[in-house]
């Protein structure tokens, strides 16, 4: 892998030797000059990083998504660790739970504080001391039922924290939009734009033990598959990895699936009667598996 090396001022002065040189233009050189030397001291950290097991498995490997992970996060008071656990990429975009938000709030000296929480409703609040500008919001069932946010099952399965975190992150972003960069979205808001493609679809239920996992993760539709012309060979999907397959089975174990023929049957029950061993799990499928099954439990999404 190819090293990112610093900016130099030559380098950039050769770039824009054709530019006449003003003190806004040197401003911007400057300004230029750091956010480069912030990404290469990014990637160095994250080359260290993204090859253990500290990182989450949308990081691992990953070094370039999580040097940009570490530079966003650093942007937002974040430490690069922080960073890696608490920066989603969904669609494209970054987002971070609510909770982080408040974390990150309260950092700063805001003040954020639960109203009023029922499976129905809840209610935050918050404030800066040093200026009185206060924010509250109340989310609902019914508000977030128009929203589209119930087809998330964790709604029927832990609707105060849910709705909490809609309240909660929708005070932060009114009341400190400059602190969190104009976040404009949580994880929850992202995922349900495409809730084809979003992982929590598929291998992110709530843990109600080995069977209420094994029915959650019935594998979804198969679209029509498209024809190729006959003289074109379709290219065979990335099976998984040794590493993956390793990593598979020890979260299986920790979720007391421990036997060869328990494994199989969930991987099965997963993705299809297809599946006659762990090598026949593809390289996407392993990754998003891996995902859900080491997210901690009570992980709610904003």
């Amino acid at each position: 892998m190819t090293e990112i090396q610093p900016l130099t001022e030559n380098d950039i002065v050769q770039a824009g030797d054709s530019f006449a040189a003003t003190p806004a233009s040197n401003s911007a050189v400057a300004q230029l000059m750091q956010h480069a030397q912030a990404m290469s001291a990014a990637k160095q950290l994250a080359d260290a990083i993204c090859g253990t097991d500290m990182v989450p498995a949308r990081f691992k490997g990953k070094p370039g998504d999580g040097a940009a992970a570490i530079l966003y996060g650093a942007e937002i008071g974040l430490t690069p660790i922080q960073s890696m656990q608490q920066i989603f990429t969904v669609h494209g975009s970054p987002a971070i739970f609510a909770r982080t938000m408040v974390a990150i709030l309260k950092s700063h000296g805001y003040r954020i504080w639960t109203v009023d929480s029922t499976d129905d409703s809840v209610t935050v609040s918050g404030d800066d001391p040093r200026t009185g500008v206060a924010e509250t919001s109340t989310w609902d069932i019914a508000r977030a039922t128009k929203a589209g946010y119930t087809s998330n099952k964790k709604y029927d399965t832990d609707p105060q924290a849910m709705l909490y975190a809609k309240a909660a992150a929708e005070v932060c972003r009114k009341l400190a939009p400059e602190v969190l960069l104009g976040m404009a979205h949580s994880v929850e808001d992202l995922e349900l734009e495409q809730p084809v493609r979003v992982i929590s679809e598929q291998v992110r239920p709530p843990r109600r033990g080995v069977a209420g996992l094994k029915a959650a993760l019935a594998p979804a539709p198969t679209p029509e598959p498209v024809q190729d012309e006959p003289d074109k060979k379709t290219a065979e999907p990335e099976k998984a990895t040794r590493d993956q397959q390793v990593r598979i089975a020890e979260l299986l174990d920790a979720e007391g699936v421990k036997t060869k023929a328990a494994k199989l049957d969930y991987l099965q029950g997963q993705f299809g009667a297809g599946i006659k061993s762990a090598a026949d799990v593809t390289a996407e499928q392993a990754g998003q598996l891996i995902a859900f099954l080491e997210s901690p439990d009570g992980d709610d999404a904003a």
